[in-house]
């Protein structure tokens, strides 16, 4: 090999030697990045699974409290038919009253 090709072979070398280390800085700064952005991801995941626990538990409730209004509106329909069946029967009674001339 002469002293030219040596040159050339040592230019070559030392010209990827410094596109391999730019590259490298450009991956090392990519992966800065990318770690950046899924460490924001992981808290927003963390925050949208506080916030489904939340409404969870918030439909837990609401559920309970339907079935606690069907329940108090049974009971309440039970107790207007109680109502107008006795109601029912008074006006009987106070229909014979006035019909028997009284």
């Amino acid at each position: 090999m002469t002293n030219d090709e040596m040159e050339r072979a040592t230019e070559f070398l030392v010209k990827q030697q410094a596109q391999f280390s730019t590259d490298l800085q450009k991956l090392t700064q990519s992966q800065s990045n990318t770690e950046r952005t899924v460490a924001t991801v992981v808290n927003m995941m963390s925050e949208l699974t506080k916030t489904q626990l939340r409404m969870a538990e918030a439909q837990i409730r609401t559920e309970t409290r339907v079935a606690e209004l069907a329940d108090a509106q049974k009971r309440t329909n039970e107790t207007v038919a109680e109502t107008n069946d006795r109601l029912n029967s008074l006006i009987v009674v106070v229909e014979r009253y006035f019909s028997n001339g009284r």
